[in-house]
């Protein structure tokens, strides 16, 4: 035994602590389970390390545990996935402790949540850099995990390492706990325990941490993960523990600028790169007096593509071309030196130019995607953007390679290159950069510029191909194809040109002999992949005989249909709608040569002769799942049933991909079968008004009859539940289904179920253990407008409110959730107000309060500044809600929603418009929205004040619509709507409110006007109806109506004071014998009040001009002019004629008489003498009432008929007291006698 090896006591030390190392690495690699190496691993710490710790020695160990056994340990946990349980071991490990204390220890050994103590602050074993790079590792795989697919599920984060987390200051908490712990543990290691690995490991788990938390599908976290100001502290970080990152380092940290869209740090980096090599005081690591001095290493190739795609992905195509420009300037001193990074920027360099195109094509396939929620769609040139970028990194790549030497770098672009540009192009981009053409500022590529239509861009970018002698192969015409899918002769022409393409059928054939070594996938078939892209055009067009030239093509060419060909010509055929030319298809697949005789006859397509003898029978799902859709989108019912029967007999079942498509097509058969419905109810209903001669309500429920939607719907829902996790893309669909089909229930059922899809994919978001896109809470929003607009346009207030019950509670627990991850949990101040569904609030009559706040049902949380939409009530549902509620009659509903609209309407005021605070306030108005958007706003809100004024007008409460018109004036600062006003007016006038109809009149029309179409209809194209014109004009009409004409008269005289509406009096200079009254253009109440007002006015100037003594003499007769009914109803059946007539005959005593003018059906004449006799009438009746009123007076003043009036009321009141008190008695007599028997 060594004298080395003996400790202090005189015991031998046995063993090297590197063995239990060894150990566990070799038990790891075994299939042993993770309680094997964990019993091993708390025999070495326990019964081993703390037990030599406790007598001062190393016991039988040769040495103190050294990190190696530590990693091993670590190493063996993270092949299994366990980080929980890394963490814990590498914390009880490294724990700092004062004292040790046995019976700790003791305790440790069994309880795993015990912290191990060490001696005199040293720890039991000291971690390094592979520590730390162990456990960043375990972190970022972790991540990555997450986001999905497969894999091993990683365990979610402890609670001591939420507590860690939140011990972090508030402002560098990021959604990613493993960022946290990781952030945590660097602050536990000293630098010299770390190096440029550690630190690239480290920053391996902020990029997977920006992609995960920052990408344009991750809408539903609360807050951003800010990968590029962590990734610069981590650079300032190395720069204080003087640790130079390697040219890997940089990658990473260049990685997450571009996953963090800042194409200016990526640049900023690269520059920083190539100035610390060239300059003086930092080209070297280590300076004259031996100290470690910190550098930035040399960009190499692949750091630069990294660069030149993060700038290409920001539409920054000029930089992007400076790069490459930058990177090919490499081969010249000062980078011919063997710090060139082992010459990977010389040499070959096409794919660098590759991945700067493919980084283009990225972008521009997700500029086609549907824009997520919570994104503004991009600017319509930004595709055209992507395509300018990539043409002209194609033109510069085929410059470069035309004129390089024979030293300088191959940058001539390849296959690869020609088949990625054609991958962008296409109808939109092209059509975008040829609109962007007319700006001389902008940039645009020289081919795009040449030709004008996208199949010449296609053929030019061929024949470049071939005139460079580049590889054509089926992706290059298989893109080609596609960029022309709008023509479906374009694509035949290239399709064509490939098949008398000798190098490429060159190319197919070896590759067929090959086995299709060459192109894997549906590439490898050659040919035929070409043909289904030109298949596919034919589809989308329903150009039935281009797939017909198609098929003559392949023919030609020796080349064998597959399934994929066959569901194109499937789908072909569904575009014009022929069915049973589907059915020929599917029963000619099976052999049989009289259904395609059939399709020979009609389309000129003959399938058998291009099937193999092996294909045949082809049965296959996705060909008779094609077939059932396509003739479900044709309402085929019948034949969809029968393919649905074939396919089962041939022992075949919808795949889940199929099946969500079936039920897709039921939902829209649904939907539009429910319209029909709708009108048909609603045909029923008008034909039912006319019946009983308007005495129906004008806003009475329609309730269709539900028969076909309902079974559609129905069968929709039976189907669902045939899919395995439904996305909530085919969920929405049914649930309008439903809606539409009056399957209230089954529709909140399946809101319901995504609500608490939302909720838990909310909450496994924001601890970071579940990843995947928010697409629950990204289609809920437009679901839950769809559900009220159905709820709406029925009148069903029920199921509105119900589902308005489900969205407010959603919106609260988004919030609840905000607060847990904002740490204000335990504060008692901020609690979730207690919420009255709305239901029970506006249906059982419980007061709306006076002060709500305008954030409790608008604000969805935090959500609210990242979706586009918030998840909560908006005032759109609110309208919606109030619409429901009036055309169901519930005033108490329209009267308890007002209040909870306010919000949104204040929003609207004209005072916080941009150009009122810019008048007022500098430097605040450009901060606020513009007058034109308000006023936008406020027209998509107005109409919920209509809604609510209608009901109250059927029900009778004038009282609240005036209310409702007063306080909705008061919110917006603005005119309500004419429609709002008339039906106030019609309530006030059936009440016989008069007066109150005048003052409603006369403050809304003195309301200045925010907008040219304030107040006014939509659909309004007349321009001299002005607001004011209709406003007095239906305020007449219902004032007519009922007959309060005094006041009508009154309306009249003020509209044509304020000039809105028109003088009947025309002034004739030639025939100044006759009254000439003009009516044209008037309804039949304000010809009646302009009738009366002008004669009345006539009198009163011809009494003017006379003495009060002489009576006045009428020798002048009236001509009406009332028109021959050109604009009426019915032409030629005049509507004022006849009702002037009448009310000259009935409301004139004595009754004036009219003739017809000979020559003109559009007059009548009313003659002099009847004037006259009326005025005369008139005066008798004035003398009359004064006669009377005079013997009144004399009356009064000689006090005798007062007297007697006096005397005469008192003998009265005292014989109706006595008849009142005997009454009371006898009653009362009465009742006793009843009590008695």
């Amino acid at each position: 035994v060594d004298a080395a090896n003996v400790n202090n006591n005189g015991s031998t030390a046995l063993l090297s602590p590197r063995i239990f190392g060894e150990a566990i690495a070799s038990l790891s690699k075994t299939k042993a389970s993770l309680s094997k190496i964990k019993s091993l691993w708390n025999y070495f710490v326990h019964d081993v390390v703390v037990a030599a710790a406790t007598r001062k020695n190393n016991g039988i160990l040769t040495s103190p545990p050294s990190a190696y056994e530590l990693n091993a340990m670590l190493s063996s946990l993270r092949e299994r996935g366990k980080v929980s349980a890394a963490m814990k071991v590498y914390r009880r490990v490294t724990t700092t402790a004062t004292a040790v204390d046995v019976a700790v220890v003791a305790t440790a050994v069994d309880d795993d949540d015990a912290v191990l103590p060490k001696e005199d602050g040293l720890g039991m074993i000291k971690g390094d850099a592979y520590t730390a790079s162990i456990l960043f590792g375990m972190l970022s795989d972790s991540i990555s995990s997450n986001r999905g697919g497969g894999g091993r599920i990683w365990n979610d984060p402890p609670p001591e390492m939420m507590i860690a987390s939140s011990s972090t200051a508030q402002s560098n908490l990021s959604p990613c706990w493993q960022w946290n712990e990781a952030m945590a543990l660097l602050d536990a290691f000293a630098p010299c325990q770390l190096n440029n690995y550690a630190y690239a490991a480290l920053l391996k788990v902020n990029e997977r941490a920006t992609e995960e938390y920052n990408n344009s599908d991750s809408k539903t976290t609360l807050r951003r993960h800010d990968g590029v100001r962590c990734a610069m502290s981590v650079l300032e970080r190395m720069k204080k523990d003087k640790i130079s990152p390697d040219v890997v380092t940089c990658s990473t940290l260049v990685t997450t600028f571009d996953k963090g869209r800042n194409w200016k740090a990526a640049v900023t980096l690269l520059n920083a790169m190539r100035a610390s090599y060239t300059s003086p005081s930092s080209g070297t690591a280590v300076n004259i007096d031996g100290e470690k001095k910190w550098s930035l290493p040399l960009p190499n190739a692949f750091t630069y593509s990294l660069v030149i795609a993060a700038c290409a992905r920001s539409n920054q195509g000029e930089m992007a071309l400076s790069l490459l420009h930058q990177m090919t300037e490499m081969v010249s001193p000062p980078f011919e030196g063997g710090n060139c990074n082992d010459g990977d920027v010389v040499g070959n360099a096409v794919w660098v130019y590759n991945a700067a195109l493919l980084a283009c094509a990225e972008l521009s396939s997700s500029a086609d995607a549907a824009p997520s929620f919570g994104t503004r769609s991009s600017k319509p040139n930004n595709k055209g953007t992507h395509l300018a970028t990539a043409f002209d990194i194609l033109a510069k790549m085929e410059h470069d390679g035309s004129v390089e030497d024979g030293g300088g770098a191959s940058v001539s672009p390849d296959t690869v290159s020609y088949n990625t540009v054609l991958s962008v192009l296409d109808d939109s981009s092209f059509a975008a950069v040829k609109e962007s053409q007319a700006d001389k500022t902008k940039r645009g590529s020289s081919r795009l510029a040449r030709h004008a239509d996208i199949s010449d861009v296609v053929m030019d970018v061929l024949d470049s191909m071939e005139a460079r002698g580049v590889p054509r192969d089926a992706v290059t015409y298989y893109n080609a194809i596609l960029a022309c899918r709008s023509r479906s002769e374009d694509a035949l022409a290239i399709l064509r040109r490939s098949l008398s393409d000798s190098d490429f059928m060159q190319m197919v054939s070896s590759s067929n002999e090959l086995d299709g070594a060459q192109l894997k996938g549906r590439a490898a078939t050659g040919v035929v992949f070409v043909a289904n892209a030109a298949l596919s055009v034919a589809a989308a067009s329903g150009d039935v005989y281009a797939a017909s030239e198609v098929l003559s093509m392949l023919s030609a060419a020796n080349s064998k249909l597959n399934a994929e060909s066959i569901k194109h010509i499937i789908r072909t055929l569904g575009k014009i709608n022929d069915c049973e030319a589907i059915l020929a298809v599917l029963i000619c697949l099976k052999g049989q040569s009289s259904a395609n005789d059939i399709l020979k006859e009609r389309y000129s397509i003959d399938i058998l002769s291009n099937l193999s003898e092996k294909s045949i029978p082809m049965v296959e799902e996705e060909i008779y799942s094609a077939a059932i859709t396509s003739c479900l989108r044709h309402d085929e019912l019948g034949t969809a049933n029968h393919i649905l029967l074939s396919m089962k007999r041939n022992g075949l079942t919808p795949n889940q991909r199929s099946l969500k498509e079936i039920i897709a097509e039921y939902c829209r058969m649904a939907m539009n079968t429910s319209k029909e419905e709708f009108k048909l109810a609603r045909q029923a209903k008008r034909q039912a008004t006319v019946g009983s001669g308007g005495s129906l309500r004008h806003n009475g429920l329609v309730e269709p009859i539900y028969i076909t939607s309902r079974a559609r719907a129905k069968a929709a829902l039976i189907m669902l539940k045939s899919v395995d996790s439904p996305p909530p893309s085919l969920l929405s669909p049914v649930a309008k289904a439903c809606c539409s089909a009056g399957l209230w229930q089954d529709a909140r059922s399946i809101l319901r179920r995504m609500h608490r899809a939302a909720i838990c994919e909310l909450r496994q978001r924001g601890t970071g253990s579940v990843g995947g896109s928010a697409t629950f809470l990204g289609e809920l929003p437009r679901l839950h407008r769809s559900l009220l607009k159905f709820c709406a346009k029925g009148g069903n207030i029920t199921p509105a409110l119900n589902f308005a019950d489900d969205i407010q509670f959603l919106a609260s627990q988004i919030r609840m959730h905000g607060k847990s991850l904002r740490g204000n949990t335990g504060n008692s101040e901020e609690k979730e107000p207690g919420l009255i569904t709305l239901s029970s609030r506006l249906l059982m009559d419980i007061p709306t309060p006076e002060s709500i706040p305008e954030a409790v049902f608008s604000d969805a949380g935090a959500l609210s500044t990242v979706l586009d939409r918030p998840i909560g009530l908006t005032g759109q549902d609110w309208k919606l809600l109030l619409i429901a509620a009036s055309r169901g009659g519930h005033w108490k509903v329209c009267l308890g929603t007002l209040p909870f609209i306010r919000p949104y309407v204040k929003e609207t005021h004209p005072m916080y418009a941009r150009e009122s605070s810019m008048s007022s306030i500098s430097g605040v108005g450009p901060s606020r929205p513009s007058l034109e958007r308000l006023n936008r706003k406020y027209e998509r809100i107005a109409r919920a004040l209509t809604a609510a004024i209608l009901c109250f007008e059927v029900r009778g409460q004038y009282a609240w619509a005036m209310r409702a018109i007063d306080d909705w004036i008061e919110w917006s600062g603005r005119r309500p709507r004419k429609e709002a006003v008339a039906s106030a007016c019609r309530a006030l006038a059936k009440r016989y409110r008069g007066q109150e109809v005048l003052t409603m009149v006369t403050k809304v029309v003195n309301i200045p006007a925010v907008s040219e179409s304030d107040g006014l209809d939509d659909n309004l194209e007349v321009s001299d109806y002005t607001y004011e014109k209709a406003v007095y004009t239906e305020s007449i009409n219902a004032l007519h109506k009922s007959g309060l004409y005094e006041e009508a008269d009154q309306l009249y005289a003020a509209g044509v004071s304020n000039g809105h509406l028109p003088w009947a009096v025309v002034q004739s200079v030639t025939d100044k014998k006759r009254l000439r009254l003009d009516l044209h253009g008037m309804s039949a109440a304000v010809a009646h009040s302009a009738v009366r007002v002008s004669l009345q006015k006539e009198i009163m100037e011809s009494s003017s001009q006379s003495s009060p003594d002489d009576n006045i003499a009428w020798d002048r007769d009236v001509m009406i002019i009332t028109g021959r009914g050109r604009r009426s109803g019915e032409r030629f059946r005049p509507v004022l004629r006849p009702e002037v007539q009448r009310m000259l005959t009935e409301e004139f005593y004595p009754p004036l008489g009219s003739t017809s003018i000979p020559g003109n059906m559009g007059a009548i004449l009313v003659p002099g003498k009847d004037i006259e006799a009326w005025l005369r009438h008139q005066r008798q009746q004035k003398g009359e009432r004064l006669l009377f009123v005079a013997d009144v007076i004399r009356d009064l003043s000689s006090g005798n008929r007062l007297e007697k009036a006096l005397r005469s009321s008192g003998n009265r009141l005292e014989k109706a007291l006595i008849r009142k008190i005997e009454a009371e008695r006898t009653t009362g007599a009465a009742e006793n006698d009843d009590k008695d028997q």
